[in-house]
């Protein structure tokens, strides 16, 4: 990041900040940062969790400058740090897409019945009825996963302990569940 010249300047700053070296680590932080930043940033495409990554590699860099063995450039070392915690954040967002629940479509949100219209009350009233119906319909232990994610909101870790079951078991489930429970194709309306 500032070149085979400056490792040995940035070997110098690494020591300074085992010694916790304030004034070192904003030097590092001033070198380092654009380029980490860049790098962090090219690998996970969202600039805030790039953010939060790069801040995380710099935490590490001050709480393990002592275990800095010289084995390699500094910049590699940093870099490494990065790339890890690059991967640590891609598992996260992958278990959180996969755990959370997915967002009601608008069409079907303009589709809630008005009060005033007591078609659209018989049609609400029908598919809710239908609904039910399937959820009674499931087997047990995705009945029960649907009531505790999907009606509940309890997270799919919470459920697993509740169930006593793996996370992805919860998920697999509530995903079969969701296929099982999509409402049948509303008939057109007359023109």
């Amino acid at each position: 990041m500032t070149g085979d010249r400056g490792d040995r300047g940035d070997r110098i700053l690494l020591s300074r900040i085992a010694g916790r070296d304030e004034s070192a680590f904003r030097d590092l932080f001033k070198a380092y940062y654009p380029r980490l930043f860049s790098f962090v940033n090219r690998r996970l495409r969202d600039p805030e969790t790039a953010e939060e990554v790069v801040a995380d590699v710099f935490f590490e860099v001050w709480r393990g400058a002592s275990g800095f063995e010289g084995k390699s450039r500094v910049s590699t070392w940093v870099l490494g740090i990065a790339t890890f915690k690059c991967r640590e954040a891609h598992r996260s967002r992958s278990r959180l897409k996969r755990a959370s629940m997915v967002a009601t479509p608008a069409d079907q949100l303009a589709a809630v019945a008005d009060e005033r219209d007591p078609e659209a009350r018989l049609v609400a009233r029908d598919e809710l009825r239908w609904t039910k119906h399937r959820i009674d319909a499931l087997p047990e232990g995705h009945r029960k996963v649907v009531e505790l994610a999907a009606i509940e909101g309890e997270g799919a870790e919470v459920v697993a302990r509740q169930l006593n079951v793996s996370s992805g078991t919860v998920k697999s489930r509530l995903s079969r569940a969701r296929r099982q429970l999509r409402p049948p194709p509303r008939p057109e309306k007359e023109v």
